[in-house]
């Protein structure tokens, strides 16, 4: 399974619908993710990748893709293991 595919499944986890989670759909707009709801995904990243996110430092999300972005970046670098 490829980063992408991964967070997909960790949001179905949470309670979302895969076949919402495009890279382009906004997560807050045609999502209806809140402030709360994002929260409770980038933990559940974390937990599954074993990294630590920064939302302010990565300049917060908008899209799947930019979550997905994100895990990949963090992944690829190491800088997001785990404090």
């Amino acid at each position: 399974m490829d980063v992408r595919e991964q967070v997909v499944a960790v949001m179905r986890g949470v309670g979302f619908d895969g076949d919402e989670l495009e890279d382009g759909r906004r997560l807050a707009e045609d999502l209806d993710i809140d402030s709360t709801e994002l929260v409770e995904i980038v933990v559940a990243l974390e937990q599954h990748f074993g990294i630590g996110i920064d939302a302010d430092a990565e300049g917060g999300f908008t899209t799947v893709g930019d979550l997905v972005a994100c895990v990949g970046r963090l992944l690829s670098v190491g800088t997001g293991a785990r404090r």
